[in-house]
């Protein structure tokens, strides 16, 4: 009989709580920035179920980043954008 294996989204839901006391750490506008992280890599969930890593936070973390990395594309096609307008 094979192992278990318990779903990505439980893995993530025992991740988030057990950052929690990490969380309350945080100043008030760093845990706001922490939640919106959280939140990301719950948004992704299909793409970490698709991933079967055995550390479920490297996926949420990679899912973090890139959200982060489209919002810098983002401002820099803005900047850019706003330089050829003046």
């Amino acid at each position: 009989m094979g192992r278990t294996v318990i779903p990505y989204s439980r893995q993530m839901q025992y991740i988030d709580a057990s950052l929690g006391q990490y969380r309350r750490g945080l100043r008030k506008p760093d845990q706001e920035i922490f939640d919106e992280l959280i939140r990301t890599a719950k948004l992704q969930v299909q793409a970490g179920v698709m991933a079967s890593s055995p550390y479920p936070i490297d996926i949420m973390l990679l899912t973090m980043m890139i959200d982060l990395k489209k919002e810098i594309l983002r401002l820099k096609k803005e900047s850019e954008a706003f330089r050829k307008s003046e």
